[in-house]
């Protein structure tokens, strides 16, 4: 079963969520973000890896996907884009070589060591796949409007920042407010999406992917 995300909630008064930031990186993430995204991606990572809200965001992933512990999602898209298109993994696999995408370049070396950074990195493009959102920049916005509600976390948080000056180019103001619009729904209503294995449902149709993550009413 794929649990649904569940409020927060402490006893005690938490700590900052700022605590632990690191914010040169955070500085350097915004310097170069806009000319160097993946760059500035990397920055942002670095920035609230050690951070109390990481730690929470962290805690609250690991209760999602506790029966998942400690196994990591192996990517070979070569024998991925062999699968039919309509399904999960075939749909994934000509994403990724599509756009010359590399399923690792946002896993850090300490990712590598650890299961469930290892998943929330290459989960991505996976997520795209799940709602359908597109590489551009307003679908990049999209995937993250659907990442924040799942995650809440620093890194989609740090990307929809720079919504306000994406709606300075008129041509983006209706499709970008949809597509924000359309991915906090998703969200919001599909299911907890790290507690989903995609590796063990590459092969299978991805209506049914979507049905099962809560999200077929929206396609």
């Amino acid at each position: 079963m794929i649990s649904r995300i569940q409020p927060y909630s402490c006893r005690q008064r938490p700590r900052s969520p700022l605590s632990g930031i690191n914010w040169p990186e955070l500085g350097a993430a915004y310097r170069t973000f806009l000319s160097d995204p993946a760059a500035g991606i990397l920055h942002i990572l670095a920035a609230g890896r050690h951070s109390q809200w990481q730690r929470w965001v962290e805690h609250r992933l690991e209760q999602q996907a506790a029966h998942l512990a400690y196994r990591t999602i192996s990517v070979d898209l070569n024998a991925l884009v062999q699968l039919p298109p309509d399904t999960l993994g075939g749909a994934y696999a000509r994403h990724m070589i599509r756009y010359g995408f590399n399923p690792e370049a946002f896993m850090t070396d300490e990712a590598n060591s650890e299961w469930l950074r290892q998943r929330t990195a290459i989960s991505h493009d996976i997520y795209h796949i799940y709602t359908g959102f597109d590489a551009s920049p307003i679908g990049e916005f999209g995937v993250a409007a659907y990442t924040l509600v799942q995650y809440r976390d620093l890194l989609n948080v740090f990307v929809l920042s720079f919504v306000p000056l994406s709606l300075t180019n008129p041509l983006w103001t209706v499709p970008l407010l949809r597509a924000i619009w359309r991915g906090f729904r998703m969200g919001t209503r599909g299911q907890a999406a790290i507690a989903y294995p995609p590796e063990l449902n590459w092969d299978k149709p991805l209506a049914i992917v979507r049905q099962e993550l809560g999200l077929g009413e929206f396609f």
